[in-house]
């Protein structure tokens, strides 16, 4: 895993693996995104958190949400993406 960044100011991705935790991760552009260096080996686990503020955008952050995490690798051209959505009422 050479990088992780996410799609909003209001998200904010956490890495956990053997080697550890890395993160907080967030928007570029919003704060500089750090280079990593974190190996997953085949049948190795590995975990994204993912924190998500809705107060971010004030009162006119409510509706359908949806926000992507990216993880990019040596091993993709691509970055891997990973999305959730929500519905925020209040």
């Amino acid at each position: 895993v050479k990088k992780i960044y996410t799609s909003c100011m209001c998200t904010t991705a956490t890495l956990t693996t053997k080697e550890g935790k890395a993160g907080p991760f967030g928007m570029p552009g919003h704060e500089a995104i750090q280079t990593i260096s974190q190996t997953i080996a085949p049948n190795e686990e590995a975990s994204v958190e993912a924190i998500y503020d809705p107060a971010a955008h004030g009162p006119a952050g409510t509706g359908k949400v949806r926000r992507t995490i990216y993880i990019e690798t040596d091993a993709q051209k691509e970055p891997l993406e990973l999305t959730f959505e929500a519905n925020v009422t209040s």
